[in-house]
């Protein structure tokens, strides 16, 4: 169920439904403050790759990669839809899967 207003993403296998803040934070940060637990032991860097993502629905409305991210994904060998929490900001009605 969603929410009556304001910008939500959708955090999966959780089916938990967060509203954002601060449009200025990343999706690394929505997610923490929600509780849920995303591995990031570069602190939102971007250099250790933990946050990544699967991005169900919404992929369209984000911006492209990064530099960080770019670098991250072709070193990975990253499908489309996998994004980096800490690098993404927090699109409306994102859905996304933690692996």
């Amino acid at each position: 169920m969603k929410p009556k207003s304001g910008k939500s993403i959708t955090f999966l296998p959780d089916d938990k439904i967060v509203l954002v803040s601060h449009q200025d934070e990343t999706v690394l940060n929505v997610a923490i403050r929600a509780g849920l637990p995303i591995d990031h032991t570069c602190g939102g860097f971007g250099t250790c790759g933990t946050c990544v993502v699967f991005v169900r629905a919404g992929l369209e409305n984000l911006p492209p990669r990064n530099e960080i991210e770019a670098e991250m994904a072709q070193d990975r060998g990253f499908l489309k839809e996998e994004r980096l929490c800490c690098q993404i900001p927090p699109v409306d009605g994102l859905v996304l899967e933690r692996p």
